[in-house]
């Protein structure tokens, strides 16, 4: 059995057993890991299986560098979620864990367990939080942060595996006892309170052993396919062979604005006002005047009433159009 399939088994096993559900920024150029998601969660009373409603899991190999089993392993990523996904009350659930395969002879590889990392949670008020167990309770992460930046949240997420090496009725091999263990990474991102299809997207994945071998690095600019390196599993309908994976670069989904104070103005005879004019993010903001010999206005915005009549003058700035009426009076 190949390394492939070891890893889709692995992955199987860890949500069989519950493994995966949730505890009661590199550049936009760069190339990233499309994750396809299709949240349909919007009650919490109407739907509380989070695990077949709203999780996509990610599952990626044949990224690292095979080397000997650690006993623990430092676990970091960048996820990318589009701010359009979160409203009041909703959140985003990731955990995850890593899987491990032997090779117990050359060649040949077998299932050998998983450990998970911890999960941690995007609130609708911006803040990344883990549940606390003993107190029942949502705290500040300590092992996730995040910040906002074109039209996504970008959470950097950095910690340790939990505990020792998890085994189910799959597993075959004793890491312990062989040269070469391979680790395969994998992600499960839930959407709690969400009704979004699209994508979240996955970038600059780093796993160091306990000792500092670091055992995957990728940022994935190199990368040219993934087909043969990951597979994606959807809501949860666990798919051996999987989806192919997309190496996109980031969209921007930054949401563009245009505002003018006031569509209406008066002014006199040689006398002068200003267009307020404001553009979110910032970007050059042009104005035109429909009669140059009734108002005119320079690239500040400022117009001045040259004879009685009307006009109007045309604010232009990232890629929106808004129209302002002057009247100018004697």
């Amino acid at each position: 059995m190949n390394r492939k399939k070891l890893s889709a088994l692995a992955l199987a096993g860890a949500l069989a057993l519950g493994l995966l559900t949730p505890a009661p920024a590199a550049a936009a150029a760069n190339k990233v890991v499309e994750i396809p998601v299709n949240f349909t969660n919007t009650d919490w009373g109407e739907k509380d299986d989070w695990d077949t409603s709203s999780k996509t899991d990610l599952n990626l190999w044949g990224l690292g560098e095979d080397a000997a089993y650690a006993g623990s392993y430092d676990v970091s990523f960048k996820l990318y979620v589009p701010t359009s996904y979160i409203r009041d009350g909703s959140a985003i659930n990731i955990s995850g864990n890593l899987n491990f395969d032997a090779e117990v002879a050359p060649d040949d590889w077998k299932g050998a367990g998983w450990m998970d990392f911890r999960s941690t949670e995007l609130q609708s008020n911006g803040e990344m939080t883990v549940w606390n167990e003993e107190t029942q309770k949502d705290e500040p992460s300590d092992c996730a942060s995040v910040k906002k930046t074109g039209g996504y949240y970008v959470i950097s997420y950095q910690g340790k595996t939990m505990g020792g090496l998890q085994t189910n009725e799959e597993t075959e091999a004793d890491v312990t006892k062989a040269e070469k263990v391979g680790v395969s990474f994998n992600l499960a991102v839930k959407g709690m309170m969400i009704d979004a299809r699209g994508a979240v997207y996955v970038d600059d994945i780093k796993i160091t052993a306990a000792g500092g071998t670091v055992v995957m690095d990728e940022g994935f600019d190199s990368i040219k396919s993934l087909k043969d390196h990951g597979q994606t599993v959807f809501n949860s309908n666990y798919d051996e062979e999987g989806a192919p994976l997309t190496l996109t670069t980031l969209p921007d989904t930054t949401v563009k604005t245009l505002t003018v104070a006031k569509k209406k103005l008066t002014v006199k005879v040689g006398k002068k006002v200003t267009i307020k004019a404001t553009a979110k993010p910032a970007a050059k903001i042009t104005y035109k005047s429909s009669n140059k010999k009734i108002a005119a206005v320079n690239a500040k915005g400022v117009v001045t009433g040259k004879k009685a009549g009307k006009a109007t003058i045309t604010v232009k700035a990232n890629g929106k159009s808004v129209k302002v009426a002057v009247t100018v009076k004697k």
